[in-house]
């Protein structure tokens, strides 16, 4: 359905709200940001500029996504603001800037990102930075569903005037697209 970057126009015209969304791969813990409600291979070129052993191109399989915020904002022109934000801070962590981020994280015994299997918990961690850093700089009015509230870390890291945080509904994995689609629903509908 998404294979381009997709405007303002597009998104009310075809009943998108005005949101981004937060996907995470379950197998290596990768975040991957969204116009839409699923991830696709448009997104995984645009935003894995470098991939590497220790951060690889991950796998479009939907089994392996599941939805680790809905951030939702005032207008549609925010929200792309918003996208592009994050996808632009990406590209600064993986390219222009990567030595100081490499710098700031958490490694294990043989000097590499710290891991628990395949999987890393530094870049769902980043992914929620970037999206208060986003709504800091931007000061964008927002209301974010969170699968869990423990994933978007301690409170002193978001501005309590412009965030508002909401749980989604616990559901089993396989029904968590019909929580999407509620979500999408009642952010058309405000």
């Amino acid at each position: 359905m998404s294979t381009k970057f997709r405007n303002a126009h597009w998104l009310k015209t075809n009943g998108f709200a005005p949101q981004v969304y937060l996907f995470r791969n379950i197998e290596s813990g990768q975040v991957i940001y969204s116009q839409i409600p699923h991830v696709n291979n448009y997104q995984i070129k645009q935003q894995f500029f470098r991939p590497n052993w220790e951060n690889k191109k991950p796998s479009k399989r939907r089994d392996l996504w599941r939805p680790m915020a809905v951030a939702e904002f005032e207008d549609y022109q925010r929200a792309i603001q918003a996208y592009h934000g994050l996808v632009e801070l990406r590209y600064m962590r993986e390219v222009s800037k990567r030595k100081e981020a490499e710098a700031l994280r958490r490694r294990n015994e043989y000097q590499q990102i710290w891991y628990s299997g395949q999987y890393r918990p530094t870049w769902s961690q980043e992914a929620a930075s970037d999206l208060s850093a986003v709504v800091d700089e931007f000061q964008l009015k927002t209301k974010i569903y969170w699968d869990t509230l423990w994933r978007k870390g301690d409170d002193k890291r978001w501005n309590e005037e412009l965030v508002e945080h909401v749980e989604m509904d616990q559901v089993s994995p396989r029904d968590k697209l019909v929580v999407l689609d509620e979500i999408r629903e009642e952010g058309l509908r405000e």
